[in-house]
């Protein structure tokens, strides 16, 4: 209940989709809130800041992605500026990479950082490896490099995508020169970033022009050998294996944009999960093309932990 400076009180009341009403006091805790948030959003002066900590409070993951998108379209439409706070990594699928600014440190990075990685960037960790790559398909790639490596302790590896070459150097920069952070960490961006290489940093760069088209041209080129795994990775059987491979080179003669090259041999084959189709070439690739896998971890193999050097814990 509210009640205001002349004695007027005010009481939200809600009603089902039977007919049933209830009142305020049975409302959810989120419910109430965005209620009085809208109603309050909706009368403001335009042209004013508005702040709202943690912003996912008492939301659904997915109400918190409506509430955002909302705060976007209220921004358009009303000339009003939105600045919220939040430890959800759903309040931050709708926003542009500009929109999103992290601190962690004392520096301030623009870009769409997960949660995962801002823990990373600090420290806050178990890890003894941080890889900051592009995208999550550099770190789908890079994940399987590391598996297919001989007795790798993948638990003791995080792999992060930054959703930007530059964000990815810039983070892995900045991590690097924090005297508090003990793990050690390497950067791998793409074979078409501007970015720079550096050794005495530890940023790599990985082969080719795009990660996509080049994990499929690279099981393009050995498909008459591989297409009967590459039909049973991908759901077929392996009596498809002539279908398969038709259909890959299909789609890749009449492909113009490398990032939809999974999705559209998944959908030619039975709609087929992109995630599915991708993991089914980069495992392919990774036990093909062995020599590739170790040129890539070489530069930074001694930082890679090993099953053999955990140490255990004494009791």
């Amino acid at each position: 209940m509210r009640v205001d400076t002349r004695g007027r009180v005010t009481l939200l009341a809600g009603q089902t989709l039977s007919g049933d009403s209830y009142s305020e006091f049975h409302f959810g805790a989120g419910e109430s809130s965005i209620i009085r948030m809208a109603i309050k959003l909706e009368t403001i002066p335009e042209n004013s800041l508005v702040l709202i900590e943690e912003i996912e409070n008492g939301l659904h993951p997915v109400a918190t992605v409506r509430m955002v998108e909302y705060l976007i379209d209220l921004a358009l439409r009303r000339k009003i500026q939105v600045i919220f706070t939040t430890h959800s990594n759903d309040a931050l699928k709708p926003l542009p990479d500009k929109a999103i600014w992290a601190a962690a440190n004392g520096s301030l990075y623009q870009g769409k950082l997960d949660i995962g990685s801002l823990r990373a960037i600090s420290g806050q960790i178990d890890s003894q490896l941080v890889v900051f790559v592009e995208d999550n398909f550099a770190r789908t790639w890079v994940e399987e490099i590391l598996r297919s490596l001989t007795g790798v302790a993948m638990d003791a590896v995080s792999v992060h995508a930054m959703e930007g070459d530059g964000t990815a150097v810039t983070v892995h920069r900045g991590r690097k020169f924090d005297p508090s952070v003990s793990q050690p960490s390497v950067c791998l961006i793409d074979g078409d970033s501007k970015q720079l290489e550096s050794t005495a940093d530890s940023i790599y760069r990985l082969p080719g022009q795009s990660p996509e088209s080049y994990i499929y041209d690279k099981v393009v080129e050995k498909l008459d050998e591989v297409s009967g795994e590459l039909a049973v990775a991908l759901l077929r059987p392996y009596e498809e294996e002539a279908k398969v491979a038709e259909i890959v080179r299909s789609v890749r003669n009449t492909n113009r944009d490398s990032h939809l090259l999974y999705s559209q041999v998944g959908r030619k084959l039975g709609l087929i999960p992109e995630a599915r189709v991708r993991e089914a070439f980069i495992t392919l690739w990774a036990r093909t093309f062995p020599d590739e896998v170790q040129a890539i971890t070489q530069p930074f193999l001694d930082k890679i932990p090993l099953e053999n050097s955990q140490i255990s814990i004494a009791r």
